[in-house]
């Protein structure tokens, strides 16, 4: 049965619903494309109702979104969190794999996260979530990160995060992360 996923799944659908909108903005204004990966799910078992009763993962997911914003390429997961800090439990091995791997390719990977006990969304660069983990820390304050890693909400309910995609790409140049 899928008692987790019905448990915790949903958490993020209010942020990912969120960045979908932002998507299509940049779509339509020439910016980037990027889309949400489904999560492959195995059905066994419909209800009465045809909804999903029962079924289990058919392979562990990589991102939530994935794609192109100015000729970059990005790569990231949307995280949400009641806490002023987000558990390091919530990133698994493989995504964290997966978006180091795609840095290496040029790319950029980062967790895009809301802190929804302050309001406040941040990008984290996957390089700060491994920083995090290889000093044995068990989550990320949303204080732990610089403020120009901050993505305000804007008065047409977009996340737009591309200046802050901007402000990483040149982070990440000038530390000559490879």
């Amino acid at each position: 049965m899928l008692t987790a996923w019905r448990s915790r799944g949903l958490q993020g659908d209010a942020l990912e619903a969120l960045l979908e909108k932002t998507h299509d903005q940049y779509k339509k204004q020439g910016l980037g494309i990027v889309e949400k990966i489904p999560t492959p799910i195995k059905v066994t078992k419909i209800d009465q109702k045809g909804c999903i009763a029962e079924g289990y993962f058919e392979k562990k997911s990589t991102v939530d979104f994935i794609g192109l914003i100015q000729g970059i390429g990005v790569a990231f997961d949307a995280k949400e969190t009641m806490n002023p800090s987000l558990p390091l439990q919530n990133i698994h091995n493989h995504q964290i794999n997966f978006m180091v791997h795609f840095e290496k390719q040029k790319g950029l990977a980062f967790l895009l996260c809301h802190y929804r006990k302050v309001d406040r969304y941040f990008l984290i660069p996957i390089h700060h979530v491994v920083e995090h983990i290889k000093k044995g820390k068990k989550s990320i304050s949303y204080r732990s990160l610089p403020e120009e890693f901050e993505i305000n909400y804007n008065e047409n309910g977009l996340l737009h995060y591309i200046s802050v995609l901007n402000v990483y790409r040149r982070w990440k140049n000038q530390v000559k992360i490879k």
